[in-house]
């Protein structure tokens, strides 16, 4: 399986990717579709709500005024956590769910429009972020969604930066031109990256030697890829597991293509375990630890045809 989760700022256009994913084949897994339904009249998760914030966040038809719970949070930053606290655990539960009954070769997208300021981008094998530039986000609010411009621009300064949801992004499509211009580069991503990249997981291969092919260009993300790389492998492993040698300091965190890490295993670990849990977050061997001898290594390479990744799975030699 693969897993995708993608996000963007309010107004940047990714529930229009997000449907083209499924059109594409993907099962999408949208999280504002489950908000709204823990949430719904009869749920605890509502009542939670009017515990938390009185029976005046609720509309005549019992339903939730969420444009009245909006201005209250978006203006308090220590409401707005609140509300997370009750809505995000319940949403995560029913998206597990879902995903816990999609096939096991799937493509699966999570749309997740908080996805980085919840830390959740490392358990993704891409994260791809729908952008555009904070003006015009707030020129969509108010022109298309008829929002009053000081709300707009509350909402936009209410969640994390633009500079850092790219800090995240393994793939970016912009969307600060035509709608048909957005639709081809998410068809793009889908035939150039995610197909090949989800049959690649699937058949447990590698997606090249070294060396990206020039056709992959453009599909990449934003620098800072070993970075990235090591967020994601971190959160695939054992806890005991470092990342040695230079590789430790990322010296080629700014480059957006390419990544060498080499992982080390914990004294509880043997290569063969966390060969496999490398391989899990994306990273087919290439070269076999030996099974039971705890003194081997074992040679990753990414499945992911637009990057060029080596991993390296080895115990350190005592000059380590």
């Amino acid at each position: 399986m693969l897993r995708i989760g993608l996000t963007g700022g309010i107004a940047a256009g990714k529930s229009v990717v997000a449907r083209r994913f499924g059109e594409l084949g993907a099962v999408v897994v949208d999280s504002d579709l489950l908000a709204r339904a823990v949430v719904a009249p009869g749920t605890d998760g509502l009542a939670e709500i009017m515990e938390a914030f009185g029976p005046g966040i609720l509309a005549a038809d019992g339903t939730l005024d969420r444009p009245a719970l909006g201005r209250l949070v978006f203006a308090d930053a220590a409401a707005r956590e609140r509300l997370n606290a009750i809505v995000h655990p319940r949403v995560r539960r029913g998206a597990a769910e879902l995903i816990k009954r999609a096939p096991v070769n799937a493509v699966v997208v999570e749309d997740i429009p908080l996805l980085v300021e919840t830390g959740q981008a490392a358990r993704f094998h891409l994260v791809v972020v729908v952008d555009a530039p904070d003006a015009l986000r707030i020129e969509r609010m108010v022109h298309e969604r008829g929002m009053e411009r000081p709300d707009a621009e509350q909402r936009v300064a209410a969640q994390t930066s633009r500079d850092q949801r790219l800090r995240e992004a393994d793939a970016v499509l912009p969307n600060d031109r035509r709608l048909g211009d957005l639709l081809a580069s998410t068809d793009a991503l889908w035939s150039g990256r995610i197909e090949p990249f989800r049959a690649n997981l699937a058949a447990g291969r590698p997606a090249h030697g070294r060396g990206v092919p020039t056709d992959a260009a453009g599909l990449a993300g934003t620098s800072g890829l070993g970075r990235r790389v090591r967020y994601k492998l971190a959160a695939a492993l054992p806890s005991g597991v470092s990342f040695g040698g230079d590789d430790a300091a990322g010296p080629r965190d700014d480059d957006a293509s390419r990544a060498e890490v080499r992982v080390m295993p914990g004294e509880a670990d043997d290569v063969v375990t966390v060969s496999r849990a490398v391989t899990s977050a994306g990273f087919p061997r290439v070269l076999d630890a030996v099974e039971g001898h705890r003194g081997d290594w074992a040679v990753h390479r990414t499945a992911d045809p637009a990057v060029d990744v080596t991993v390296l799975v080895a115990v350190p030699s005592a000059a380590d």
